[in-house]
C-alpha cells in the first residue's frame, strides 16, 4: 500500500496532533501515522495523573515571560539550548488562548487562572488541566476532524525513514494486519514520544518505545542530552499514578516490606527526613541538585537490595493527611488546592489514601533529550523535523514541571509549519528513495520477544535509573549486545513479527542512554552517578551523538 503526501507526521500524541494541524493550516496535505488511534496514543493523554501542569508566563505581568525563560536555563544547568528556551517561553502564553478557544478547560480561581509554583520554578506559572492531557487531545481531535486535508492511519507501525539525495522523503512500515506501507512525503515530522518503555517501571503507554530516536539516528540525525530523563516517585500498587511533589509536604511515613522506616538510616548526618521531604515539595522528578535526591536514592536502594514488596515497591502511609490537617500546613507548593483533587482522583481509581498504606517506587517518566533540533524544529537531516519528547534541546539536565505539555504545543506547531513550507517548495521534486528498509530482515526473526524485553527492563530498572555506576552502565550495554545477538541469530521465518521492531527500538534507546550516561562522569540534574556524585563544571556542555559515534 502506497501513499503520497506533503507532510508525514509520525506519532499520535500532543506534539503529533499539533504538528498535523499546523501543517494543514499552512496549506499542506498531511498524513498522520500512528500505532494507535490518536486519542489513545502517546503520553499526553495517558492516565497517570490527576492533572496536567501547563507552564506559561503571564505577558500582563512585567518580566514574567522572561522569568520563565531564565527558569528553563537554570533548571537545564547548561544543557538546554538558550534559543529554543527563549522561543518556548515567548510562545507559551498564546498556546493557552488557542487551547481555550478549542475548548480546553483550565482550572480557575477567583477571577483568573489557578497557578502554582511547579517543579524547579522560582515563581508560580503552572496552570492546571484536570484529567491530565486528555482534554488537550480531545480538543485537537475535534480540530483535526474539521480539516479534510488531514488523513489518519491509526494502525501504522512506522519502522524506518526513506531518503534521497536531498534528504528525508518519507517512511516505510506495516499496518497491524501485516500490510506493507510505503509513504512518500515532502517532509517528515517525528513525534513518536520518548523511550521510557525501556524501564520495568514507567509512566508511559506501551507505544512509546524510542522509535523516533532510532529512526532519526539511522537517517543521520544528531541526538542530544540522552543521559537526562525525568525519574519520579509514583504510586505503584494498587494503582499507578504520579506522586506529585506537593504531597511530600504532608510528611508521609515510608516503610520497607519488613515494616522498617528506612529513610532516617539512609540520610547523611545532619539531614532529617522532614527536611528532605520539605525540599521535595518543590519538584516531582528526582534531581541531584538538592537534598530531595535522598528519597529516590533510598527507595531505589531498598528495592534493589531485596527489601521491597512483592510488587517491587515500598509502603507509604498517608492516612494522617485529613483535610483539616492539610489545611493547617503552610502552603507554597499548592497542597491546599491540589491534595483534595489528588485524593479524589486516586479514590476513583480504586485507592483510598486515608484508609490504608499504598505502595510507591521509582518510575521512568520523560526523556529530556532527543533528536537535536534548531529554531525551526529541524533536525540535521533536511526534510526531517521533530517535536515533543522526541526532540532534544528545549530542556536540559532538569525540566520545569508543566514544560513538556507546552513544548508539544509550541514546537509541534513550529515543526508542522516548517515541514509544510519545506514540502510545498519541493512538490515537483523527485521523491525516489535511495535507501529503504534497513533492518527489514529482523522482522522475520522468530524469538521470545517478551522474554527479551523482560530481561532488558529488569537490567535498566536496576542500573540505568537512579544510582548509576560505571559497572552498572556497562552491564546495561552488555545486556543490549547480548540481546542484539540473540535477535540477529534467531531463526528466519516467512512471517512478519512487528513486535521485533519494538525490541529493536528499545535496545537502541537503552544503548544510547547508557552510553551517554557512561560518558558523563558527574552528577547533574536528573543524571545521578553514584560513583561521581558531584557536579563537574568542566562538563558543562551537552553531549551530542550521531551515527559516527561508537556506542560502546
Amino acid at each position: 500500500m502506497e501513499y503520497t503526501t506533503d507532510v508525514l507526521v509520525i506519532g499520535g500524541g500532543g506534539a503529533a496532533c499539533r504538528a498535523a494541524l499546523a501543517a494543514a493550516d499552512a496549506g499542506a496535505r498531511v498524513l498522520l501515522a500512528s500505532k494507535r488511534p490518536p486519542a489513545k496514543a502517546g503520553a499526553t493523554s495517558y492516565p497517570v495523573a490527576e492533572m496536567a501542569g501547563y507552564n506559561a508566563g503571564d505577558p500582563a505581568v512585567c518580566g514574567d515571560v522572561e522569568k520563565h525563560y531564565s527558569d528553563i536555563l537554570e533548571a537545564g544547568q547548561g544543557m538546554a539550548d538558550p534559543q529554543l528556551a527563549a522561543i518556548l517561553a515567548a510562545r507559551a502564553p498564546q498556546t493557552i488562548r488557542r487551547l481555550e478557544a478549542w475548548g480546553v478547560p483550565f482550572e480557575k480561581e477567583d477571577d483568573g487562572y489557578y497557578v502554582f509554583k511547579s517543579c524547579f520554578s522560582n515563581s508560580p506559572r503552572t496552570h492546571v488541566i484536570r484529567g491530565h492531557g486528555e482534554p488537550i487531545i480531545r480538543a485537537m481531535m475535534r480540530q483535526i476532524a474539521l480539516r479534510s486535508q488531514i488523513t489518519i492511519l491509526d494502525d501504522a507501525v512506522i519502522l524506518g525513514l526513506l531518503q534521497n539525495g536531498d534528504g528525508c522523503c518519507g517512511a516505510w512500515g506495516y499496518r497491524t494486519d501485516g500490510t506493507r506501507l510505503t509513504i512518500c512525503a515532502g517532509a517528515v515530522v517525528l513525534a513518536t514520544g520518548g523511550g521510557s518503555q525501556i524501564f520495568e517501571k514507567n509512566l508511559n503507554p506501551a507505544d512509546v518505545t524510542g522509535d523516533g530516536y532510532r529512526m532519526a539516528f539511522e537517517a543521520g540525525a544528531e541526538l542530544v542530552n540522552m543521559e537526562f530523563m525525568q525519574i519520579g516517585i509514583g504510586f505503584s500498587h494498587p494503582v499507578t499514578n504520579i506522586f506529585n511533589g506537593y504531597i511530600w509536604e504532608g510528611k508521609p511515613i515510608l516503610r520497607n516490606a519488613c515494616g522498617q522506616e528506612f529513610l532516617p538510616a539512609a540520610l547523611p548526618e545532619g539531614i532529617t527526613g522532614a527536611e528532605v521531604m520539605h525540599e521535595h515539595r518543590r519538584h516531582f522528578p528526582f534531581s541531584t541538585s538538592d537534598n530531595a535526591k535522598y528519597l529516590e536514592i533510598a527507595i531505589q536502594r531498598e528495592i534493589s537490595e531485596g527489601r521491597g514488596t512483592k510488587n517491587g515497591g515500598v509502603l507509604v502511609d498517608l492516612r494522617h493527611m485529613e483535610d483539616a490537617w492539610v489545611a493547617a500546613l503552610p502552603d507554597d507548593c499548592g497542597i491546599h488546592h491540589m491534595w483534595p483533587i489528588a485524593r479524589q482522583h486516586m479514590l476513583e481509581k480504586g485507592a483510598d489514601l486515608l484508609k490504608s498504606p499504598v505502595e510507591i517506587c521509582c518510575f521512568a517518566h520523560a526523556v529530556n533529550g532527543g533528536v537535536r533540533i534548531d529554531q525551526n524544529a529541524g533536525s540535521t537531516v533536511p526534510g526531517l523535523y521533530a517535536a515533543g519528547e522526541t526532540a532534544g534541546g528545549p530542556h536540559g539536565a532538569d525540566r520545569l514541571g508543566g514544560n513538556m505539555m507546552v513544548t508539544c504545543q509550541v514546537f509541534g506547531e513550529i515543526a508542522g509549519c516548517s515541514a509544510a513550507q519545506y514540502a510545498m517548495r519541493r512538490r515537483s521534486a523527485a521523491k525516489t528513495a535511495e535507501k529503504q528498509d534497513p533492518g527489514q530482515e529482523l522482522l522475520h526473526k522468530s524469538l521470545d520477544t517478551a522474554a527479551c524485553l523482560d530481561r532488558l527492563h529488569a537490567c535498566t530498572q536496576r542500573y540505568l535509573l537512579v544510582n548509576r555506576t560505571q559497572a552498572g552502565l556497562q552491564t546495561v550495554l552488555q545486556t543490549v549486545r547480548d540481546l542484539e545477538r540473540e535477535l540477529a541469530g534467531a531463526p528466519d521465518t516467512d512471517a512478519i513479527h512487528l513486535e521485533n521492531a519494538a525490541l529493536q527500538s528499545e535496545l537502541f534507546t537503552a544503548k544510547v542512554m547508557a552510553f551517554a550516561a557512561l560518558q558523563r562522569k558527574e552528577s547533574r540534574g536528573s543524571h545521578h552517578r553514584a560513583d561521581w556524585p558531584q557536579k563537574d563544571e568542566k562538563q558543562g556542555t551537552p553531549l551530542v551523538i550521531d551515527r559516527h559515534t561508537k556506542l560502546e
